[in-house]
């Protein structure tokens, strides 16, 4: 009977064994056959072909569900379609399933920064780097996260390993120089821009930014130039009007700054600085009316503009209009124009 037992237990360990190894075996077949249906959906993505290639990963996690990569892939596709949700949903996944997929954490980071989420969207670009993802636009992501931060050498210093990484990267150029111009760097700036523009000319911020730079190195002349060259690629940008008018204003061309600050209004009636502009530009001109009525709608568009509030002051001031001039500088002293306070000791 005991002889009979152990025979019993060595052939139920023999049909356990069999089980397993019909298990593992089973397993590798799914693997496999979800690597292929996986292989074909990325055949499909490079191509374009974006539907067949979303079908592909389905099939793939229907037949072996903890396969992270689908998942990862399928949120590229979605995120091309603006399904931000779903593909956060597909992302997490990955990660849940991989963690060692620094790709996925990278494109959790792109998606969080659509989100406006900067500081989780720097902590994932910085964790993509880590787990493997070197990629220059990864350094160059995680650089726009630390200047929105407003940690500007990080910033820099990220901006410049995304362009070691790849040397024609020209919108890391143009990152960079703002990088550097906001640490006072103009010089350097200039420089950068010039070589963003050197790799795509279409870059028409960096003409802009060049040209504010050069306003902080005295050379007027040039920042009119660049503005005029950002408002032929671009005959809509406002902004270079506007940029372009303080240029002409320091220059104390105040005819061709206020033709920039009208045009940068007729371009966006709701551009508050351009209505600020134009009102100093008119009180250079001695035509206080019309600057007050300037001012007046640049606080209409925001009622919490220091700068036109105390502008207004001196419009009024001139109109002889002293009791609302007092009222505007006490209010542009309260918004923090700390100029102000002089004026309001002399209303007292």
């Amino acid at each position: 009977m005991k002889k009979l037992s152990i025979t019993l237990i060595a052939v139920l360990l023999v049909f356990s064994s069999f089980s397993q190894n019909s298990i593992e075996n089973e397993i590798k077949e799914l693997q496999k056959n979800a690597k292929l249906l996986f292989n074909e959906g990325v055949r499909f993505a490079e191509e374009g072909n974006y539907t067949q290639a979303h079908l592909k990963f389905d099939e793939a996690l229907f037949i072996y569900p903890e396969f992270a990569n689908p998942y990862l892939e399928r949120a590229k596709i979605k995120l091309l379609n603006q399904e931000i949700d779903l593909a956060m949903n597909d992302v997490a996944k990955a990660i849940e399933l991989n963690q060692n997929l620094g790709e996925a954490f990278y494109i959790r980071g792109y998606l969080k920064l659509l989100m406006k989420d900067h500081q989780n969207a720097l902590t994932d670009f910085t964790h993509s780097i880590q787990k493997g993802f070197t990629e220059s636009e990864a350094y160059y992501y995680r650089g726009l996260m630390n200047f929105e931060l407003l940690d500007y050498n990080s910033a820099l210093i990220d901006f410049t390993l995304a362009i070691d990484k790849k040397y024609d990267f020209a919108y890391a150029y143009n990152e960079r120089a703002s990088a550097k111009r906001m640490l006072g760097d103009y010089h350097g700036a200039i420089h950068d821009y010039k070589q963003a523009l050197a790799y795509d000319s279409t870059i028409v911020v960096a003409y802009d930014n060049r040209a504010s730079c050069k306003i902080k190195t005295g050379d007027f002349q040039g920042a009119i130039d660049d503005f005029t060259k950002a408002i032929t690629k671009d005959p809509e940008y406002y902004l270079a009007y506007n940029n372009r008018g303080n240029a002409y204003y320091q220059m104390s061309n105040y005819d061709a700054a206020l033709r920039d600050f009208q045009k940068a209004i007729e371009l966006n009636k709701e551009y508050a600085p351009a209505y600020n502009n134009s009102g100093i530009t008119k009180i250079k001109m001695e035509n206080y009316l019309g600057a007050e009525q300037d001012l007046d709608k640049a606080i209409e568009i925001d009622s919490e503009y220091g700068e036109a509030y105390m502008n207004r002051g001196y419009a009024k001031e001139f109109l002889g209009k002293f009791p609302a001039a007092c009222a505007d500088w006490k209010m542009a002293m309260e918004l923090g124009i700390e100029e102000a306070e002089k004026y309001i000791t002399e209303c007292e």
